[in-house]
């Protein structure tokens, strides 16, 4: 796992010490757990409901799943106009860079901006997308089946849902060569995030330049071209949007399906219990979403409040985990359990409220096809013995490397 040295704030005045526990959500793994087994210690009764976190600038965690979506439902109390990452090394570098639009913004505005590319992710734009990424994910595995072997990262993960979603900002694939590394480092506790972050908003840039001056059908044209309340999108707003949607779309899908891969190659129970009974599936996915949430992201305390009972201060970040939310023992029982017959009740896998992730639906029905057409045809993997999975974490977890073979 790569990993860098944590760094450690003071505690402010405002923060009691039974309040302040040793957790860094960026760099949470001991030994050889896995990323969600990090975060189910702090189910710990002696570690408080929400507490303060000296790394990474300081911050307040929410270790409850009704208090992530409380917070995540309610931008008039937590905010997103400071940033959505604790990583004070983003912070740092917002004022140098577009805004990261609509989610660095609160409603009415945010919803605005959102209206921009929901069109994007409708159910019937998904069922057209679905056919896409099946035939897609029918070649990949084609290909890879007859060899044995495969690094599934960089030979599936990366190629199916990134080519549907480069397809759609109208990108060429071949870029995502160039785009993936730098796209990357936003979600993990990088030392140059700030120059990956300006590389990206410059490529953004020119595709949006070049498309506002000869649209296309693609969703960046679209953007680049839009109207928002009765003008022509500023330059600066529509390469916001855009680095926003390339940011997500390039990472959290690739890293769900190889943490899903990693889980199923130890698994023969499930693989089986899937290929015997296809009418699991869509609670399976369910599950695997629940259990293997994977983001960390951040909002900040938009005036002075007691919250359940915390006095929070205006501009403290609050850490709205979403591993830590899906292993919560108040709400699931036995949570480090793949159950596909639980009944999950709501989930902040996606987040919620306002910022809910537009890309939702089809993130589920490519996980559905992924599922579908790889155990139809390699029923039966495992975990390469010449080779260890690799994974980095920080505001995600990245899963580098997962060698599989059969």
């Amino acid at each position: 796992m790569a990993t860098q040295p944590a760094q450690v704030s003071d505690i402010p005045p405002h923060v009691p010490a039974e309040l302040v526990a040793d957790f860094d959500a960026y760099h949470p793994i001991l030994a050889d757990e896995d990323y969600q087994t990090a975060f189910s210690r702090l189910n710990d009764a002696a570690i408080p409901d929400i507490f303060w976190s000296p790394y990474n600038g300081g911050h307040w965690v929410l270790k409850r799943r009704d208090h992530i979506m409380e917070a995540f439902a309610d931008p008039e109390r937590f905010t997103s106009r400071n940033g959505v990452s604790v990583d004070s090394r983003f912070q740092a570098n917002m004022g140098l860079r577009p805004r990261l639009i609509p989610i660095e913004e609160d409603p009415p505005r945010q919803q605005v901006y959102r209206k921009l590319f929901a069109s994007a992710f409708t159910a019937v734009r998904v069922k057209d997308l679905e056919k896409d990424a099946r035939s897609l994910a029918i070649e990949l595995i084609d290909e890879i089946a007859p060899r044995g072997r495969c690094e599934f990262v960089t030979e599936f993960a990366q190629h199916l849902p990134i080519r549907i979603f480069m397809r759609m900002l109208g990108l060429p694939e071949e870029d995502r060569l160039r785009l993936l590394p730098l796209a990357a480092k936003q979600v993990q506790a990088s030392a140059d995030k700030g120059a990956a972050m300006a590389e990206l908003a410059q490529y953004i840039g020119q595709r949006v330049t070049e498309r506002r001056a000869a649209p296309g059908s693609d969703l960046i044209s679209h953007i680049a071209t839009a109207q928002v309340e009765g003008d022509l999108i500023r330059i600066e707003d529509a390469v916001g949007v855009c680095l926003l949607l390339l940011i997500g779309g390039l990472d959290t899908v690739a890293t769900m399906m190889s943490q899903i891969m990693w889980f199923l190659a130890q698994r023969p129970e499930h693989r089986h219990a899937l290929l015997a009974d296809e009418n699991l599936l869509p609670n399976a996915i369910e599950e695997f979403l629940r259990r293997f949430s994977l983001t960390n992201p951040a909002r900040s305390a938009a005036r002075d409040m007691d919250f359940h009972g915390v006095a929070m201060r205006a501009g403290d970040m609050v850490m709205l985990s979403t591993p830590t939310g899906a292993v919560d023992t108040t709400i699931y029982a036995d949570p480090l359990t793949v159950d596909f017959a639980r009944k999950s009740p709501t989930k902040a896998t996606f987040g919620a409220g306002p910022h809910v992730c537009p890309g939702s639906m089809l993130a589920r029905a490519e996980i559905k096809v992924m599922l579908q057409e790889w155990l139809k045809r390699i029923p039966d993997f495992g975990l390469d013995p010449e080779a260890r999975p690799k994974i980095t974490t920080g505001v995600n977890i990245t899963v580098d490397s997962l060698p599989l073979s059969w």
